[in-house]
């Protein structure tokens, strides 16, 4: 057994810093975008649209009254997506 512990290499690269998170209502904003824009649903699984769903309800808490009414319109669009499936 060592009586040293192993040291790291003082001269590598330090870790990457992961890049800063996006804007919120810039990430609702792009998804309602592309919700409206879509003719047929454009989620291959019920579950893909509730991560959708799910995750503009979380940017939403993020962005304030701005980000509530656009999620609000996104899930809107989710609906009128989804009702061509039914």
């Amino acid at each position: 057994m060592p009586r040293v512990a192993a040291q790291s290499d003082l001269f590598a690269a330090p870790p990457q810093v992961p890049p800063p998170a996006p804007d919120p209502m810039a990430e609702l904003t792009a998804l309602l975008a592309r919700l409206r824009a879509a003719d047929v649903p454009p989620w291959p699984t019920i579950s893909a649209a509730m991560q959708d769903e799910y995750r503009a309800l979380g940017l939403a808490r993020e962005a304030g009254a701005e980000g509530a009414a656009l999620a609000a319109a996104i899930l809107e669009q989710t609906e009128r997506l989804l009702a061509m499936t039914d």
